[in-house]
């Protein structure tokens, strides 16, 4: 019974986290209501990201160490207090970045590593399949937050006591789900074996280690880049707010589906081919320069399905690599670079389109970054054959 609760536990935290790929819902209306340019907006989000994942770093040591209950509610409680910090902000970007950027996403990468590590610790049998699950939260919950988000922006409600509201909610239940995150005894988990203790450091200059932080980076620059810009790039080509709000709807639900079903694919083949396959599918950033409503949604669909897999392939893999009893520590330093990935991509992003007023250098800069990690992962998988 505990191993279901935790995992309902786990889906219930992601799902409210994943708030963070709403963003560009509430854009619009911080540009009007407040004087944020596409740029500023841009910054907070990879700001949010990169804070994310670089106190996932800390979260994941002190997780190991402490239990997942105590550290996600400490992320839970940051979060309430970056979301009150951005909403009592007015006109002040730099309160802003504080807020909905540092502290919020200080809360994220606490709240976001202990599901992650609980689940896999009771079903280390399954994988892919039980991390596709637990992260599928994650960009599902965008879909509720996006509509929930343009209906009461459609209703007056001032932007920022929106936002607030969300801060309520969504710190309200990541704490109360944290009680629910039970760790398993060793009679409790279906074969579960860690691995023999070796130095952390050690295993960080591994060269599988520096594959999948390389990889990362790649693969989630183009998803962060749209994600975060998704609803201005919909209105600077012509489309409704309404469609371009539907966007990213469409975009939540792919990044869900995309984990799911890239996790039941990673427990059947090899996750080097399946990363080439994601490569691909970001590329199809392309299509977003055709001006067409029903292949801006496609795209949407593509690039989010995606996006939505590196972190159900990775995260296998770390624990299939280093021992699901290492997840928490080594997988937040392959994180990085999904925080390095954040802190470029939406920023460069919301820059290309403020300048160009059209999302062809933005898509550019997506296909340039995933041809790189194809590149990369065809060399790193040469190298590892002829070793072996």
């Amino acid at each position: 019974m505990k191993r279901w609760l935790a995992l309902a536990a786990s889906i219930l935290i992601q799902s409210c986290l994943g708030v963070v790929y709403a963003w560009s819902t509430f854009v619009p209306a911080l540009g009007t209501e407040h004087g944020l340019t596409a740029c500023h907006a841009g910054l907070i989000f990879g700001v949010c990201i990169a804070s994310f994942t670089v106190s996932m770093v800390f979260a994941g040591i002190l997780q190991h160490k402490q239990g997942p209950r105590r550290i996600a509610s400490i992320g839970g409680l940051l979060f309430l207090a970056g979301y009150l910090t951005g909403a009592s902000s007015g006109d002040s970007f730099p309160l802003q970045l504080i807020g909905f950027g540092i502290l919020a996403g200080a809360g994220i990468g606490f709240g976001y590593v202990c599901p992650l590590a609980t689940g896999i610790k009771w079903f280390p049998k399954h994988k892919g399949l039980i991390t596709g699950l637990t992260v599928a939260g994650f960009g599902l919950g965008a879909v509720f937050f996006a509509k929930a988000g343009n209906h009461l922006l459609d209703a007056g409600m001032p932007v920022l006591l929106i936002l607030q509201r969300i801060g309520w909610f969504v710190g309200t239940f990541v704490c109360l789900g944290a009680l629910l995150l039970f760790v398993p005894k060793k009679n409790e988990a279906e074969s579960f074996n860690p691995r023999k203790t070796e130095p952390l450091r050690k295993l960080l200059k591994q060269r599988e280690f520096k594959y999948l932080f390389s990889m990362m980076f790649c693969g989630t620059f183009g998803g962060l880049l749209i994600v975060g810009n998704l609803k201005p790039i919909g209105l600077s080509l012509g489309i409704s707010t309404a469609q371009a709000t539907l966007s990213i709807m469409l975009f939540a639900v792919g990044n869900a589906a995309g984990r799911v079903l890239w996790g039941l694919l990673y427990d059947r083949f090899n996750s080097r081919v399946l990363i080439y396959c994601m490569l691909i599918l970001a590329a199809s950033a392309g299509l977003m320069t055709i001006e067409s409503t029903p292949i801006f949604y496609l795209s949407s669909i593509l690039i989010a399905f995606a996006f939505g897999g590196f972190f159900v392939i990775f995260a296998a893999q770390v624990a299939e690599s280093f021992g699901s009893n290492r997840l928490s520590e080594i997988y937040p330093f392959v994180f990085l670079g999904y925080g390095i990935a954040g802190l470029t991509g939406p920023t460069i992003g919301g820059a290309m389109l403020h300048a160009a007023n059209s999302p062809t250098l933005a898509t550019a800069s997506v296909i340039t970054v995933a041809t790189i990690g194809a590149i990369t992962a065809k060399i790193y998988t040469s190298k590892k054959t002829q070793k072996n």
